[in-house]
């Protein structure tokens, strides 16, 4: 398998791009996608595979001093473990080969010579410019074939002005086994990217789309904003504390011995290869004009009911009720059931009136295990939400 590096997409890849294949980083007019690419081309050669890169809109230098972590890169083109055909292949084809077939051909002739003189492993591909020279076809044309006795993987990286028309004929044309497609401007949380898993030929995946944040050198799937609320003392903190590594808890007691949440409980995780920020919001109806605000932008709800009080039914319907929750994905969580109780999954989805994809799960949010199940479903879900 070849790794891309980021954690958690090369888990749902199953470990990572398998050999021979090719795959496809569709980035979108305006993302910030580069580093998908550099991430791959750095694991790669982490991972003491030959490569070779196709840069025709750069020179080897310019390029190298681009990359994230310049000795990552200089180091193993000078010990042949890098080659790069840069603009300097490009132009001497254009000059050399007026007519398109022949460019075609001088294309197709140099990249396999390169693979099979330097016992190349895997090729990168920044695929505009030959885009722009040969059409699409004939740029497609010149990718090493998936059918070599030794088995290359083709990574591709191309800006997309034609939106999902091409992805749909990426698709329908069976040119690459992986198309992943980053776009930029999160609809429902401004200012976060994220990209979508859109054909996988090697696994029966749905569609997903996953945020994402990048740092210096590295690309973080990322959940900005997992909501947990519920009436007052249905267990909300204690989820989040167990659901959290670290986080911060603002409860306070009453009078009678109980601990009520006075504002948020913040909690923080890394969960099957995502960063994820979960807020625990308080019960009480008199904080119910903040609720708005919090629920905006969030990515998901978690609705933490008590098993033991059917009464606190009509509060838990209330708080489906704010704005944007509808739109968001959902899961309804039974807390206490450990705790002798009378509700049944009828009687809730009657008084709450769930749609029928809305998971309820009856659990106890002191136990870690039950909490983790919750979690690992709503981030099933985000990824799935046709945003």
């Amino acid at each position: 398998m070849i790794r891309t590096g980021i954690t958690g997409l090369d888990e749902m890849l199953g470990s990572g791009i398998p050999r021979g294949t090719r795959a496809v980083f569709s980035l979108e007019p305006g993302v910030e996608g580069r580093l998908f690419m550099y991430r791959t081309i750095a694991t790669v050669l982490t991972d003491k595979k030959k490569i070779l890169i196709i840069a025709p809109h750069s020179s080897g230098k310019a390029f190298c001093s681009e990359f994230p972590g310049l000795l990552e890169l200089v180091d193993p083109v000078r010990a042949g473990d890098v080659v790069i055909l840069d603009s300097r292949a490009r132009d001497s084809i254009n000059f050399q080969e007026k007519k398109l077939q022949s460019r075609k051909k001088a294309w197709k002739t140099l990249i396999q010579e390169t693979i099979d003189t330097h016992a190349i492993d895997v090729v990168f591909v920044y695929f505009d410019l030959l885009y722009e020279d040969l059409g699409l076809d004939g740029a497609l044309g010149v990718l090493p074939s998936t059918h070599q006795k030794k088995k290359i993987t083709t990574v591709v990286e191309h800006l997309n002005l034609e939106g999902d028309s091409l992805i749909a004929r990426f698709a329908s044309g069976k040119h690459f086994d992986l198309i992943i497609s980053v776009h930029s401007a999160f609809t429902l949380v401004p200012f976060f990217n994220f990209f979508t898993l859109e054909y996988v030929s090697w696994s029966e995946m749905p569609r997903r789309s996953i945020p994402y944040s990048t740092g210096n050198r590295s690309v973080s799937l990322y959940i900005p904003k997992i909501i947990i609320m519920g009436p007052a003392s249905s267990g909300k903190s204690t989820f989040v504390s167990n659901a959290s590594e670290r986080g911060i808890s603002v409860d306070r007691g009453d009078p009678d011995g109980s601990r009520t949440t006075v504002a948020m409980d913040l909690g923080w995780l890394h969960f099957r290869g995502f960063d994820i920020t979960i807020f625990g919001t308080p019960g009480q109806p008199r904080f119910d004009p903040i609720l708005p605000q919090l629920v905006k932008n969030a990515m998901g709800i978690i609705l933490i009911i008590d098993a033991t009080r059917p009464d606190s039914l009509i509060r838990a319907r209330e708080l489906l009720t704010l704005p944007h929750a509808a739109k968001l994905p959902l899961i309804v969580a039974v807390n206490k059931s450990d705790l002798p109780h009378q509700m049944d999954e009828v009687m809730i989805r009657e008084s709450l009136r769930l749609r029928d994809d809305v998971p309820v799960f009856f659990i106890s949010s002191l136990k870690r295990s039950d909490v983790h199940f919750v979690i690992e479903t709503m981030v099933d879900r985000i990824t799935r939400h046709p945003y």
